[in-house]
């Protein structure tokens, strides 16, 4: 795989880290009551969990010098605005299920890439216990 190819893939998962609904939903002020801080901290220890992850990832591509096309939160996102967390948990857990997968795919194309495909298996990993995390909430 060449170096574009591999720049490719890792750029596409930045954007698709840092673009996540989760990542929405903790810009957006999940509501929870008073009663459920503790389930509200869980939560957004999480987003700065995958934060951590778009991190990591922008920090290999700035190293490599990589040039990464800016992205937004999908549109049907704002439709989430404002909402509980249990209103907005199985679409989370969809979307979590979406992002495990393309990392999950990314590492089988990153074969020639040992860096990058260490790093996307570590996250890949990261965010599955993400995921599971999110189940329980």
């Amino acid at each position: 795989m060449s170096d574009q190819a591999s720049l490719q893939i890792l750029s596409d998962l930045l954007n698709r880290v840092r673009y996540s609904l989760l990542q929405y939903i903790g810009e957006s002020w999940p509501w929870t009551n008073k009663d459920e801080q503790g389930r509200h901290d869980a939560f957004m220890g999480l987003v700065r969990r995958q934060q951590f992850s778009a991190e990591r990832l922008a920090s290999l591509l700035i190293d490599r010098r990589a040039v990464v096309p800016g992205s937004n939160y999908p549109k049907d996102c704002s439709e989430l605005h404002f909402v509980t967390l249990e209103f907005a948990k199985k679409r989370l857990v969809d979307n979590g299920t979406s992002v495990v997968a393309a990392l999950k795919d990314a590492a089988s194309q990153l074969a020639d890439d040992s860096e990058a495909l260490r790093l996307v298996e570590q996250l890949a990993s990261d965010e599955e216990q993400t995921l599971e995390a999110l189940k329980s909430l």
